[in-house]
């Protein structure tokens, strides 16, 4: 049930100012934006000494259900990510079964629809023979096609060149890539072995999964994309070569580039330095590299080679992150910690908070053409984080709610706390704990079906 409800006295961050408002919030959507709001009959909140934000749309979650529950589920995801200022996600196809097929898809619509406090939608993955379906997809209703270029899960992996060419020609939607080569991958993973036998560093990871192998699947499916006119989004960039080739690729609105990047948190605010203390707690695909690199991220969201910040959010048992290397499987959560660190890079003074609004939200809702969504403005639906920005906020066990129950955030104090967060007018989240109130909708696509 959505409610009438009275932000007060907010720093209220609306399109291009930010300034000292009052927010009604009715039937779901922001009302009125102004000074001196009265709403008899509201629940309202006493929003002075916090930052209202537009609320994260994480466009690259894996919340593994169906198939893989014992990692993750809908559930417990989308609770995380809305006690992290995140109100949105978009789920990747990498389930069992994966989501080949419209049949997936709409499964899975029906388990958020019944279990999400968060809005979401779900991309249809590329796989052998499943042409037909992704021309068949509804494009009011995908966020996008998920090709992986590298190594994954299921029958999901697409790096034929033929085929692949064939599924960029083809797609209705944009295509979001998943850039790794992994014959450069395998061979380095070889010559590891040889070298160290079963007890292969964690420090090796970026150097197994190593720059060359990025950027050789990045210009294939550059190269593919150009040749077919097809829209492209790199996922998860993580080297500084990648930035410097997407800071030299046409520019102009997000609708109009042919070729945009996200990158992810784990790349954006760790670095090799951090394979010491955290070893399996810091292995994901691709690598995490070097400091440089870390810097060439950020600096690529100043200068807007890369588009979008998401987090590749990605659980795994707690056994399967703390054995030897090999036994070792690549994935970090971070959903519900995501907002913090971007707002921890613009405390330290790397990104402005326009930039972090831009990459979190409102370039997430232009480029994925979200119907309504993506900033504080008012008719919008309200999906707002907000923030205490001067409250410090320790993360302990008890804190973390993904269902694997660790983080590599473990101890990690951050300066900013998310207070509450609204859903679609609904309040998620109040004075930092589950309302247990709040139930996602599925995200609206301002397209032409």
């Amino acid at each position: 049930m959505t409610q009438r409800i009275l932000l007060k006295d907010a720093q209220a961050a609306e399109p291009g100012r930010i300034s000292r408002k009052d927010i009604l919030i009715e039937n779901g959507r922001i009302a009125r934006i102004d000074n001196h709001i009265e709403s008899p009959g509201a629940l309202e909140l006493d929003c002075h000494e916090l930052l209202a934000l537009p609320g994260m749309i994480d466009a690259h979650v894996h919340f593994r259900q169906p198939g893989m529950e014992g990692k993750a589920d809908i559930h417990h995801e989308a609770r995380a990510a809305v006690l992290g200022g995140v109100t949105s996600f978009m789920e990747m196809p990498n389930t069992l079964p994966a989501t080949l097929g419209l049949t997936e898809l709409e499964e899975k619509r029906a388990i958020a629809a019944r279990h999400s406090p968060a809005n979401y939608a779900f991309y249809l993955g590329a796989g052998n023979g499943n042409l037909e379906e992704i021309k068949r997809v509804d494009v009011t209703k995908v966020p996008a096609i998920k090709v992986y270029m590298g190594s994954t899960t299921g029958n999901l992996l697409l790096d034929n060149e033929d085929e692949l060419y064939q599924v960029f020609k083809a797609s209705p939607l944009m295509l979001c890539a998943h850039c790794e080569d992994n014959a450069l991958i395998n061979a380095a993973t070889a010559r590891a072995k040889q070298d160290y036998g079963a007890d292969i560093p964690f420090t090796m990871h970026p150097i197994i999964r190593g720059r060359d192998a990025c950027l050789k699947s990045a210009r294939l499916a550059i190269n593919t994309a150009l040749a077919t006119r097809a829209k492209l989004h790199i996922m998860h960039l993580s080297t500084k070569e990648e930035c410097q080739i997407l800071a030299c690729l046409p520019k102009g609105t997000l609708k109009e580039r042919p070729i945009t990047a996200e990158a992810c948190i784990p790349h954006l605010y760790f670095s090799e330095a951090d394979y010491i203390r955290l070893q399996g707690f810091l292995k994901c695909n691709p690598a995490v590299k070097t400091e440089m690199d870390r810097k060439s991220l950020v600096q690529g969201i100043k200068n807007g080679a890369i588009s979008t910040v998401g987090t590749d959010h990605a659980p795994h048992e707690l056994r399967l992150k703390t054995g030897s290397y090999l036994n070792t499987a690549s994935g970090i959560p971070s959903v519900q910690f995501a907002l913090l660190c971007l707002l921890e890079l613009w405390q330290r003074h790397e990104i402005t908070l326009e930039e972090l609004i831009r990459v979190s939200s409102g370039n997430v809702a232009e480029l994925y053409q979200i119907k309504d969504r993506g900033a504080l403005k008012e008719g919008y639906f309200a999906d707002l984080a907000l923030v205490n920005v001067q409250k410090s906020l320790q993360v302990t066990p008890n804190l973390i709610a993904s269902k694997c129950g660790h983080s590599p955030f473990m101890g990690h104090t951050f300066r900013s706390r998310v207070v509450h967060t609204i859903v679609s007018g609904q309040l998620a989240v109040r004075d930092g704990v589950l309302t247990e109130q709040a139930s996602g909708l599925p995200l609206s696509f301002d397209r032409e079906a």
